[in-house]
């Protein structure tokens, strides 16, 4: 990919440069928005632990910043855009995977995970 060789006297992209959550405790992740062509890379970085998310299909209609994330390490998934509110903010709007321990309604589980049953051998 080529990237957009910025002239002198023209100013950056609001979106362009690092974006952090306003409330510092929220969130650990940074998101890194910068100039390909016409268009923008996003990169996602988990700052606690270095992890860097997949990104994928970055989309940009004029008006907002679109693009998916994929956590390897605990599998979520985000789907996230990003309107320019102000120079130095955004509007983050976002939807993410969770994951839930689920358990079958009024019944018993007829074998274990492991797949022996749970009846008691005579002795």
């Amino acid at each position: 990919m080529q990237k957009h060789a910025q002239k002198k006297n023209e100013t950056p992209h609001t979106l362009i440069g690092t974006w952090i959550n306003g409330d510092e405790y929220a969130t650990e992740v940074e998101y890194i928005v910068s100039a390909i062509g016409k268009g923008f890379a996003v990169q996602a970085l988990d700052r606690f632990d270095g992890e860097r998310g997949e990104v994928y299909d970055v989309t940009w209609d004029g008006t907002a910043l679109s693009f998916g994330v994929h956590w390897q390490s605990t599998g979520r998934f985000v789907k996230a855009r990003f309107l320019a509110i102000y120079p130095n903010r955004v509007d983050y709007t976002f939807t993410v995977t969770k994951n839930e321990i689920w358990h079958r309604k009024k019944s018993k589980p007829t074998a274990r995970p492991n797949g022996r049953s749970l009846r008691r051998a005579a002795k």
